[in-house]
């Protein structure tokens, strides 16, 4: 199907609807080809022509650079949220040569079938779990690596040519500033990392609510840190058992209490 009025741009899609899985995910591509002899720069705009939110549907390009002639697929990603009624939706692609007052050119319009959610809840089916556990441990780890990388070798060493007790006070205020901005950076690099990783997770297995699950992380992670800080030196002095319990606690199990909590918003079910 094409669109319907003669312009620049011809925009056509190889159908006209997308049923969604049951992890409410689905994708439409349109094909956008250069009808002139010029090349064509095309601004990209998804219009969504009922109640459904805009925020719904993610064009992967927002521009199009299009030789003479050329074409150039855009690839619409459609997520509803987790509690978004069984329903139908429709949209459509449109494209817009901002160096012309000409109006945007009117995609074909397509059709969204939401489905149901599953009637009867079952514990056998995959929720997230692992995959932000996994995703927000690695991430975390591999903020933690980078920071190891960096300041392994310690603070440098200066010599020191006046007062020994002057040097000595410059050293220890030196190692002081470097550890307390090693601690600062691994903190913010572990959170980073642990969220950052909980999203990639979510999103590589495409289970919904990936972005409320690393918004819910980010914000439970500054205070769950510190607070476990606190309790893992009242209840042991133990380095070694602090760095081996430090990194599940710190990411897999504040990871775990986001997913549950965006589950329970969207789904009523942890």
């Amino acid at each position: 199907m094409t669109s319907p009025t003669t312009s620049p741009f011809a925009i056509t899609t190889p159908t006209t609807t997308v049923y969604l899985p049951e992890n409410r995910i689905g994708e439409m591509p349109f094909t956008v080809t250069n009808m002139t002899e010029q090349q064509l720069l095309g601004k990209v705009t998804v219009i969504p022509l009922d109640d459904a939110p805009p925020k719904w549907f993610k064009p992967n390009k927002s521009e199009l650079n299009l030789p003479s002639r050329a074409s150039a697929q855009v690839v619409v990603q459609v997520e509803p949220p987790l509690g978004a009624v069984a329903a139908s939706h429709q949209f459509r692609l449109d494209v817009d040569d901002p160096a012309t007052s000409e109006p945007a050119i009117t995609g074909p319009s397509v059709e969204v079938v939401v489905p149901a959610s599953q009637p009867k809840f079952n514990w056998k089916t995959p929720r997230g779990y692992l995959a932000t556990m996994l995703g927000a441990s690695a991430g975390g780890a591999l903020g933690e690596l980078i920071i190891l990388l960096m300041f392994i070798k310690g603070p440098d060493d200066t010599s020191c040519t006046g007062d020994p007790v002057g040097c000595i006070f410059s050293e220890v205020f030196a190692a002081i500033i470097f550890f307390l901005i090693a601690i600062v950076l691994g903190l913010g690099l572990l959170w980073v990392g642990a969220v950052e990783g909980a999203w990639i997770g979510l999103r590589l297995k495409s289970y919904l609510g990936s972005k409320t699950t690393a918004g819910f992380l980010a914000v439970l992670m500054v205070p769950w840190t510190f607070g476990i800080l606190w309790l893992l030196s009242k209840i042991t002095d133990n380095l070694v058992v602090v760095i081996i319990v430090s990194p599940i606690l710190l990411t897999a199990v504040p990871a775990l209490l986001a997913r549950g909590a965006s589950l329970l918003i969207y789904t009523k079910r942890i």
